[in-house]
């Protein structure tokens, strides 16, 4: 699992590569702390490269959004693949994220 992280004026982009199954999870740990830090902006996860999530990774993105609804700022999940998106509905959290194209 790759996440290449890019920031443009108040929006920051985290584009992840890969599997994000328990593992993966775990070793972006760290990486992901960029998306906290600045978690008062626009956060965008693309998932176009993300062919699996586990509970593990939902866990991940469940404390970005917390983070971000903490101070104040506004989280998008773009190119979410079907089996991904079937994930979301399945745990039920397909509501508590906005997902654009």
């Amino acid at each position: 699992m790759d996440i290449n992280i890019i920031e443009e004026g108040n929006t920051i982009t985290a584009a992840f590569d890969g599997r994000l199954d328990t593992v993966a999870a775990q070793q972006i740990a760290e990486t992901i702390e960029p998306l906290l830090d600045n978690a008062d902006q626009n956060i965008i996860l693309d998932c176009e490269k993300m062919p699996f999530i586990s509970s593990s990774g939902l866990r991940i993105f469940l404390k970005i959004r917390k983070e971000v609804a903490a101070k104040g700022g506004k989280m998008y999940l773009k190119n979410v693949c079907p089996d991904v998106q079937q994930v979301f509905k399945m745990t039920k959290l397909d509501d508590f994220f906005e997902m654009i194209d």
